[in-house]
């Protein structure tokens, strides 16, 4: 019996992790109820997308990720690393901007620690902030409480 990993070292970053996903899920969805929660007509779409023989379409990211429970930006940024994407992939960076590795990080840390909020930037986080990266440190009061 193969695992749900074994020949994945030519497939996509985007079909190892649905691949990986719905094994996670798989005590709790079967990929039939996988693939209806998508709006999938065919059931062997899932086997195509794990496999990475078809590349997820840019506009079922949001229902695949609400049926695999889990972030569908991060499900967006793989599906616009796929191949063939370069003409997608220019827009996205052109409309949002590119984000260094050390900024995804970071918003990656705000995405955990809110469980997946979107929280808003209130004041004080703004100050905390701003103590964090610089700014005015000594003159704001948040800095000397953090000291």
């Amino acid at each position: 019996m193969k695992s749900h990993t074994s020949g994945t070292s030519h497939k996509s970053e985007i079909a190892k992790f649905l691949d990986k996903r719905i094994y996670e899920l798989s005590h709790r969805k079967s990929q039939r109820d996988i693939s209806r929660e998508i709006g999938f007509v065919n059931d062997n779409v899932i086997a195509m997308l794990k496999s990475g023989r078809t590349k997820v379409p840019l506009h079922r990211v949001v229902s695949i990720a609400k049926a695999l429970e889990t972030d569908p930006r991060e499900l967006f940024i793989m599906a616009l690393q796929q191949d063939g994407n370069d003409k997608d992939r220019a827009a996205f960076q052109q409309i949002v901007g590119e984000f260094s590795e050390n900024e995804q990080e970071i918003i990656g840390a705000i995405r955990k620690s809110s469980n997946g909020t979107d929280p808003k930037l209130s004041v004080v986080a703004k100050k905390v902030l701003r103590a964090l990266f610089g700014g005015k440190r000594q003159a704001d009061p948040i800095w000397r409480g953090l000291r």
